[in-house]
């Protein structure tokens, strides 16, 4: 007799339901709000830690892209639970570097992005190239500043309202620097990531 397959939670590997990647008590641990201020407001759907965070890991280094469906529908929920001025937004993402993309084969915050829009209805546009060498992961918090400084680049002219969509806020070094060149060119710039990192340490695989 064929074994049949029993599909498990991705996080804490309890038996689901066939076409489910996470288990209901997983998933009612993903939420946990949060806000960065500076130059512009980026809100954070949940905390780097665990369950989160392995869901992230799973989604980033395990070739599970189908997770960007449930990163793009929480972030999607959030958005409309923050209750912001109905405009005519425009969805970005913060890009990835050259070897990033070499290795995972997908740009993890555009993947997110795609899903964001398409559930909200609103346009996605590719506004920046990344000239950085090194992988953020890699480096420490002085390094991700440095890494990133004056290497991304804007390749269109930003539409007025932009939500900034991204996996994992850390430093703030990417977030930021995105920022910087939409700043005095938009009326509206709304930052949103799946998850903010409070402590790490180097090559903490973030």
């Amino acid at each position: 007799m064929t074994a049949v397959f029993e599909p498990h939670c991705l996080v804490c590997e309890k038996a689901v339901d066939f076409g489910e990647l996470i288990c209901d008590n997983c998933r009612g641990n993903l939420h946990s709000p949060s806000l960065s201020e500076g130059d512009f407001k980026v809100y954070h759907y949940g905390k780097y830690e665990y369950p989160l965070s392995n869901l992230i890991k799973e989604f980033k280094y395990h070739s599970h892209p189908k997770i960007a469906q449930i990163f793009g529908n929480m972030l999607a929920k959030f958005f409309i639970d923050l209750k912001f001025p109905e405009l005519n937004y425009t969805v970005s993402y913060v890009p990835s570097n050259f070897s990033s993309i070499h290795e995972k084969g997908f740009v993890p915050a555009h993947l997110i992005a795609h899903h964001f829009s398409d559930i909200l209805g609103f346009p996605i546009i590719n506004l920046f190239s990344s000239k950085t060498h090194k992988r953020q992961a890699q480096l420490d918090y002085r390094k991700r500043n440095e890494n990133v400084k004056n290497k991304i680049k804007l390749i269109h002219v930003p539409p007025k309202n932009i939500i900034i969509i991204d996996d994992v806020y850390t430093t703030g070094a990417s977030m930021n620097e995105v920022g910087n060149l939409l700043i005095n060119k938009c009326d509206v710039l709304i930052g949103i990531t799946v998850a903010k990192a409070y402590r790490y340490s180097f090559n903490s695989s973030l």
